[in-house]
């Protein structure tokens, strides 16, 4: 009987977690959309100018208007949105008239290029430094890293890259300023990204990990020889995986915010950079576009994180199905 109770527990599970993550999705959806009900100026007149290259007559918005579906009521707007934009489809961008799916398609691997390296980069280091902070006593080095990771977790993200900037690019000249030209451009931007999600995980790896290492089973393979490595492999970390998971999650998240400041900084044709101008120039498609794509994937990263940890944590699958 356990095992099927257990497959129960874990579809109860997994069906609540699918049913609660579609919700938060749809109720972002409506928040995206929200954006051009609240948006200053009338998105049909600005395309309307940008086609017609001068102030567009009334004939020519309202021929805009009906095109672009302006005409209807919200509640069916926001339904014929969220259809196209399930299968891709943005809508034009209000500055160049072009399809904004494309666009954002071209800009979105060079984000997720810039936060999957720089996930790998701030997991290591903080998995290292975390695990370095737990074995070590209580002295002047353990001090000096956990000073070292509030630090990281404390200094804004734009103060961080125009101090690279400063230090790396223009006075010892390693690296180039800005751009994506070549693997030296992709030191800085990494390194930016990198080093608040390694702070913020390596206190968080310290502190679990050295909670689990005074746990009974692991002072019993310590007297049984095993040596300190292999405790912290076999006993230590799988033990403090949960939390580890679900704050590497939402630090994998936060990249993603993170490269909205990083990419206009280092001058990286990404999503970031894209949602920025379009914010500056009030173009509510692209700007839609962009937050969606944004927003989902940092909603869908914790969401997973929240899903793995129910799996391998039952405590936190029994919480999920009362």
């Amino acid at each position: 009987m356990k095992a099927p109770d257990r497959l129960t527990t874990g579809g109860r599970y997994a069906a609540r977690w699918a049913l609660d993550t579609a919700g938060v999705l749809l109720a972002m959806t409506v928040g995206t959309f929200a954006l051009v009900l609240f948006a200053r100026g009338d998105p049909a007149s600005v395309l309307a100018a940008t086609r017609a290259g001068r102030p567009a007559t009334r004939e020519q918005v309202e021929a805009v208007r009906v095109e672009l579906g302006l005409d209807a009521p919200a509640p069916i707007r926001y339904l014929r949105w969220l259809a196209h934009a399930c299968t891709g489809d943005f809508g034009l961008s209000l500055r160049t008239d072009l399809p904004v799916g494309p666009e954002v398609a071209d800009r979105l691997g060079v984000t997720l290029g810039l936060v999957a390296g720089s996930a790998v980069v701030g997991i290591l280091a903080g998995l290292a430094v975390g695990v370095a902070g737990a074995l070590l006593p209580r002295g002047v080095l353990r001090g000096a890293l956990r000073a070292g990771a509030l630090l990281l977790t404390s200094v804004p993200v734009f103060w961080l890259s125009y101090l690279l900037v400063l230090v790396f690019a223009l006075r010892l000249g390693l690296v180039p300023t800005s751009g994506m030209a070549g693997p030296e451009t992709w030191v800085m931007p990494i390194a930016v990204l990198a080093m608040p999600t390694a702070g913020v995980l390596s206190r968080v790896v310290a502190v679990t990990l050295r909670e689990a290492l005074d746990r009974p089973y692991v002072r019993a393979a310590q007297a049984r020889g095993s040596g300190t490595l292999s405790i912290v492999l076999r006993d230590g970390l799988p033990n403090a995986a949960g939390p580890i998971l679900s704050v590497a999650a939402f630090g994998i998240g936060g990249l993603l915010v993170g490269t909205v400041v990083v990419e206009e900084v280092f001058g990286w044709p990404g999503l970031g950079s894209y949602l920025v101008h379009a914010a500056g120039s009030r173009d509510v498609p692209a700007l839609q576009a962009a937050v969606l794509v944004m927003g989902g994937g940092f909603i869908l990263t914790n969401r997973c994180a929240d899903l793995v940890q129910g799996l391998i944590d039952p405590r936190s699958r029994r919480r999920w199905t009362r």
